[in-house]
């Protein structure tokens, strides 16, 4: 049987630490649908958090996106003006 390391209580915390930061998320929506968000943690909630992504729009998640880790989250990639 599977088991879940870490709690909802854990998954909030951490998720409040990224809060403001710049980020990349890889969101697996199912069917072999994989997106990458790039943006930052706009707010935190009990439930849910939110996701304002660089061309404005806002996504929300759940923390057991979060545990069951449909939703990844990694440092923004660093974009020079060489690119």
């Amino acid at each position: 049987m599977r088991e879940i390391v870490h709690g909802l209580n854990t998954a909030k915390k951490r998720v409040g630490l990224l809060a403001g930061r710049d980020l990349m998320l890889i969101v697996n929506r199912g069917r072999n649908k994989i997106e990458r968000l790039y943006g930052r943690i706009d707010e935190v909630h009990d439930s849910i958090f939110t996701v304002k992504e660089n061309e404005g729009k806002i996504s929300s998640f759940s923390y057991s996106d979060v545990l069951t880790k449909s939703v990844k989250f990694f440092p923004a990639e660093q974009k020079t003006d060489k690119e």
